[in-house]
């Protein structure tokens, strides 16, 4: 259930940007009275809309990575690197 509410979150983390910075151009032009204003309040919804989702689409990444370590660490082979390479962890 957790992998599908994931997927789904993942999936309409584009669509959300959008609404956001149409509900501040909404909001902008509501408030305003002018176009301008309208301007403004897409700029500001865009903003919001790059937080709110660039983060989680940061934490998506995230879980992917995470997900990717746990199969390697559970016997399964972990992919190889683009340049065909196995990235080596030095010895400390």
């Amino acid at each position: 259930m957790n992998r599908l509410l994931a997927d789904t979150l993942s999936a309409l983390n584009g669509v959300l940007a959008i609404v956001i910075t149409i509900a501040g151009f909404y909001f902008g032009y509501r408030a305003a009275g002018f176009p301008l204003g309208g301007g403004i309040g897409a700029l500001i919804g865009f903003l919001v809309a790059a937080l709110c989702c660039g983060l989680i689409s940061y934490l998506t990444l995230i879980e992917g990575h995470l997900s990717r370590i746990s199969i390697g660490m559970h016997g399964a082979p972990v992919p190889a690197c683009e340049h065909g390479l196995r990235r080596v962890e030095p010895r400390l």
